[in-house]
């Protein structure tokens, strides 16, 4: 399992790197909340190949699902961000997978761990704030799967 996870994350890079990047070069960082089907705050860095694509290196997450049990997740993640041409003043379309590791638990189950992803589709709305819908998921039974706004700050 670790083999193949470690595969399609290279993979996934170097595809990333060979298709070009972002929205200025170089380094920037970014924090996130959001709520829907769960509560979640997260944190990135992000490189800038170009104006079109970044990479997101590392993704860290924490969620809180507050549903009928009472869970917590961690995920460790890096993905991809490409983004569209503006169509006005500071408002371009983004969209953005992330993949890696994972892992939940709660007050009725151990500690499990699992493949995460992790897929957000947004609006950056005013210079560095951007809006979107994420969706997340940790395949260690295929059925746990979250849907969020998501709010957040790259600076």
């Amino acid at each position: 399992m670790r083999k193949k996870l470690f595969s399609l994350v290279a993979a996934m890079l170097l595809a990333t790197v060979s298709v070009m990047a972002q929205n200025e070069k170089g380094w920037s960082y970014a924090v996130e909340t959001g709520i829907g089907s769960q509560w979640e705050i997260g944190g990135r860095a992000q490189y800038g190949l170009n104006k079109w694509v970044a990479i997101d290196a590392p993704v860290l997450k924490y969620n809180l699902d507050y549903g009928d049990v009472t869970g917590h997740e961690l995920k460790i993640m890096a993905g991809a961000r490409g983004f569209s041409p503006s169509f006005g003043p500071n408002l371009k379309a983004f969209m953005a997978i992330d993949l890696g590791y994972g892992g939940c638990t709660s007050e009725y189950s151990d500690w499990t761990s699992a493949f995460a992803f992790d897929l957000t589709v947004g609006l950056h709305v005013y210079k560095n704030l951007y809006v979107g819908y994420g969706f997340g998921m940790l395949a260690n039974d295929g059925k746990h799967k979250d849907h969020v706004l998501r709010v957040g700050w790259n600076f």
